[in-house]
């Protein structure tokens, strides 16, 4: 019997949450003309934090849905931290390096240990582009989890029709 090429656990079924599925040029695209809009629109007091806040709403989040993948992982808390820290210090963007690479390691771990999915994040796209970059490779996962569940679905005996 020839084995498919979808990783065993798909097969199964998933206990972890689904990666989101947003494509990565629509997640820069609304980055940009968000910020742009807030640069554009906001009062210049405000200017500052509301660019900043844009910057950095889509990283916050998937640090927090990766907290659900995992509740011992530590991105959420130092992406908190650098938005304690406040804008304009080059320590928050410092933090920010470092949220970067502890959530590309709690991604790597994730997708290649407990849900083998084969993950590599190359150093040079995840330093330029980070959270873009991720959200490819996670895009990518979302699409192969839901190819892995139609497949099962469709091969699963108690789902055909009788002649």
């Amino acid at each position: 019997m020839r084995e498919s090429p979808v990783p065993q656990a798909l097969k199964s079924g998933s206990v972890y949450p689904s990666p989101p599925r947003v494509h990565w040029a629509a997640l820069l695209l609304a980055l940009i003309l968000a910020g742009t809009v807030a640069f554009i629109f906001v009062p210049e007091p405000y200017r500052n934090f509301a660019c900043y806040a844009v910057a950095v709403a889509w990283p916050t989040w998937l640090c927090i849905w990766i907290r659900k993948l995992d509740p011992r992982s530590s991105s959420l808390y130092w992406a908190l931290a650098s938005l304690v820290i406040g804008i304009g210090f080059l320590f928050s963007w410092l933090l920010w390096i470092v949220v970067i690479f502890e959530l590309r390691e709690e991604l790597l771990d994730h997708y290649n240990n407990r849900e083998p999915m084969n993950l590599r994040l190359n150093l040079v796209p995840t330093l330029l582009f980070s959270f873009v970059y991720f959200q490819f490779s996670l895009n990518r996962i979302a699409k192969k989890q839901q190819l892995a569940e139609c497949h099962s679905i469709a091969s699963d005996p108690r789902n055909s029709v009788p002649a």
